[in-house]
């Protein structure tokens, strides 16, 4: 059992289910240090668009995908 392996599924798959799990806060952390482009909004509505959203929802399964591809690998 190779452990570079090892902790490559781990991470995949632990950062892979995170995505899924808040997506908004990936993309709040992504986003960190930005200047906001909208700024007429009313207050308390910092709402995440839903494209957004399903793009780190479709990278969090990939990544899901990728450390179980590499999890059976190690079997």
């Amino acid at each position: 059992m190779d452990l570079r392996t090892l902790l490559a599924a781990v991470l995949g798959i632990g950062l892979g289910l995170f995505c899924l799990a808040y997506p908004e806060a990936v993309v709040r952390m992504h986003t960190a240090g930005r200047r906001p482009t909208g700024r007429g909004g009313e207050y308390g509505t910092e709402s995440v668009a839903g494209r957004w959203r399903r793009l780190v929802r479709v990278v969090g399964v990939a990544l899901v995908a990728v450390g179980l591809y590499f999890s059976v690998g190690l079997f």
